[in-house]
């Protein structure tokens, strides 16, 4: 099987079907009760628990022990194994609760090399367990099998015979299950939250599995991480609601199991595993530490619907996996997981929790090697910058504001004579983009004629994203001197645009908005569809649509703000995956359209399935069409 057919074999299309079925049954969900509102008290709740987790732990710890709850701190996953094992005795039939903790210990397959039978018990991870996989989702271990593989699976094991129907396959899980739950000698639960005040243990779930577990045998295991910890049970139904809606798209789960006490019968022990926590938490990563594991971020990733967990992750998966793997698994996991993210930032609109993953990733790979083919172009635009800072330095950019020559009155009334400056980019540098920067120049000369044009090359974002943060730093700080004397400077490429807007404020503006006020509308005779760059998927961005409209009558395009899956480099790095993401874009398009966009990248990405012709840079676009 040649490179290409092998990859091509890990494209998953359950998973992509499961993944944008769950997120249009979330954005509906949120919109229908205002979930959004829960946010800002949630990650409150969450950011100040976890930075007094010391001392809510030690609160915690001590009732629950009064409580007759055993209480064990585990530092690392072979502690806390042992320590489980130990405490175990001679239980030969262990029934499992679903838990990522316990996936990241290898806590079965521990207690298995004992001779113990050990069965999982939520539906999804019974099934990879029968197939010997590890999950490939955060909530839905077994995203990316479909009833029929399933029953195939079931059929061959179990010497079955059952259709590919769901309800099928479930009746005969539960009738497998319903014996193992009577006849367990000890059972193990994960927990969604530990809160302090009053201790209480907090798990849900959708099957009642976790309640069979927890209360029928004799002994029960709690597992947990350090940064489960809530200061109190007030306030957590808010945490849970958007935990539910994020992961499931329910309001609320089926079932949620609070724990004080053990029953009359029972023994029941917490581990609370570190395992790197306290690291994450004190680092300068520490904003991934408020993740709560609902896998909002994946079912919204470009990539991860297209290749799965199994691909893009090991026990924890996406651009949030590779942070968790870096502190609780290994670097060499945590950058083959990172290399996968676009950094696109579509998944940071969709967290719960506030996150901002890309920048976390982007720091995370300062440490992470990049291959020589991603390395020698960052270096180059390196070695240019130093070259132009030269250059600038002597024209006195950065000093006063350099002269242009002829001076025109400014048609820019907001803004005083010559307070505009066109900051063009490095993209426009690229040979492919001669007839763009041709439009840009143009537009600069008839609608800003007394903006000075900077054409000083990279915003320094490919550095900072790949994790060549000082000679990002040192971009930003040649861009800060260079921009400091006008009051407004435009970008025609949006993902500068973003980056840089985040960095210097609202003294940075998209070129194909200042256009807007200076046009009047025209309509296209054939159909003209927008595509919206993922980086203008927050902030001011997101409004470019709504201005260009007053210049441009845009057609419907159901897949307007689906990831082309350029990345800048991504297409390099991860060609077949790219491709499949681009794909996407395809369906129902053809005759004769137009496609406009903002990002550079994002152009020459459409370019390669829809053609030159049919691809326009918005500012091209706009000039394109006042002159006719």
């Amino acid at each position: 099987m040649g490179q290409r057919s092998a990859f091509l074999s890990k494209f998953n299309e359950n998973v992509f079907k499961a993944t944008n079925l769950t997120v249009q049954k979330r954005e509906k969900l949120f919109r229908g009760h205002d979930l959004d509102s829960l946010r800002e008290n949630a990650q409150a709740k969450r950011a100040m628990s976890l930075e007094n987790a010391d001392v809510l732990w030690k609160i915690s710890a001590e009732q629950f022990q009064e409580n007759g709850i055993t209480v064990f701190f585990a530092d690392t996953a072979a502690s806390a194994n042992k320590f489980i094992s130990e405490k175990m005795g001679d239980a030969k039939l262990i029934v499992k609760g679903k838990s990522l903790t316990t996936e990241e210990m290898e806590l079965r397959q521990f207690l298995e090399k004992e001779e113990r039978e050990v069965v999982e018990t939520d539906l999804g991870e019974w099934i990879i367990q029968q197939r010997k996989e590890l999950p490939s989702h955060f909530t839905a271990p077994a995203i990316h099998l479909s009833a029929g593989d399933v029953a195939q699976m079931v059929n061959r094991k179990f010497g079955e015979n059952l259709p590919a129907d769901a309800h099928a396959l479930t009746a005969f899980a539960r009738r497998h299950l319903r014996e193992k739950f009577r006849n367990a000698d000890a059972g193990i639960i994960g927990a969604n939250a530990i809160c302090a005040k009053p201790a209480t243990v907090l798990s849900v779930s959708n099957e009642g599995n976790v309640s069979l577990s927890s209360r029928l045998p004799e002994k029960l295991f709690i597992v947990t991480g350090w940064d489960r910890i809530y200061d109190s049970v007030e306030g957590i139904e808010g945490v849970q609601r958007l935990l539910s809606a994020s992961a499931t798209a329910q309001e609320y789960t089926s079932y949620v199991d609070f724990f004080r006490k053990p029953l009359p019968h029972q023994q029941v022990f917490l581990i609370v595993l570190d395992n790197g926590r306290k690291a994450l938490m004190e680092s300068v990563f520490s904003d991934g530490a408020r993740c709560i594991r609902c896998g909002a971020c994946l079912n919204i990733c470009p990539v991860y619907e297209e290749v799965g967990g199994h691909t893009f992750g090991k026990v924890y998966h996406g651009g949030i996996g590779a942070l968790l793997t870096e502190f609780t698994g290994n670097d060499r996991d945590a950058s083959a997981i990172a290399s996968y993210c676009l950094r696109c930032k579509t998944c940071e609109p969709a967290c719960p929790m506030g996150i901002p993953i890309a920048d976390l990733l982007a720091r995370l790979s300062e440490s992470h090697s990049l291959p020589f083919y991603l390395s020698l172009p960052l270096r180059m635009l390196g070695r240019r910058v130093g070259a132009m800072r030269g250059r600038q330095k002597d024209q006195g950019i950065g000093d006063s504001p350099p002269s242009s020559g002829t001076h025109h009155s400014s048609p820019i009334t907001h803004h005083s004579s010559r307070s505009v400056a066109v900051f063009i980019g490095c993209m426009f540098r690229n040979p492919l983009m001669k007839r763009e920067r041709k439009g840009i120049e143009s537009t600069v000369a008839r609608f800003f004629p007394d903006a000075q044009i900077l054409d000083s090359g990279c915003c320094g974002m490919p550095h900072f994203y790949k994790g060549q943060l000082s000679a990002a730093v040192e971009r930003l700080e040649i861009i800060e001197k260079m921009i400091e004397p006008f009051e407004t400077v435009l970008l025609p490429c949006s993902s500068g645009f973003a980056y840089l807007r985040e960095r210097f404020g609202d003294k940075i503006e998209l070129m194909s908005m200042a256009m807007v006020e200076k046009l009047e509308k025209v309509d296209s005779i054939s159909p003209v569809y927008y595509h919206q760059p993922c980086h203008l998927k927050t902030g001011p961005g997101t409004k470019e649509k709504a201005a260009l409209n007053q210049v441009i009558t845009f057609s419907s395009w159901e897949n307007e703000n689906r990831c082309c899956g350029s990345g800048g480099t991504y297409f390099v790095q991860h060609p077949f995956v790219s491709r499949k993401i681009l794909s996407r874009k395809e369906p129902g398009m053809d005759g004769k359209f137009t496609i406009v966009t903002s990002c550079p990248s994002c152009l020459l990405q459409l370019r390669r399935v829809f053609g030159r012709g049919r691809v326009a840079h918005s500012v091209s676009y706009m000039l394109q069409s006042a002159t006719k």
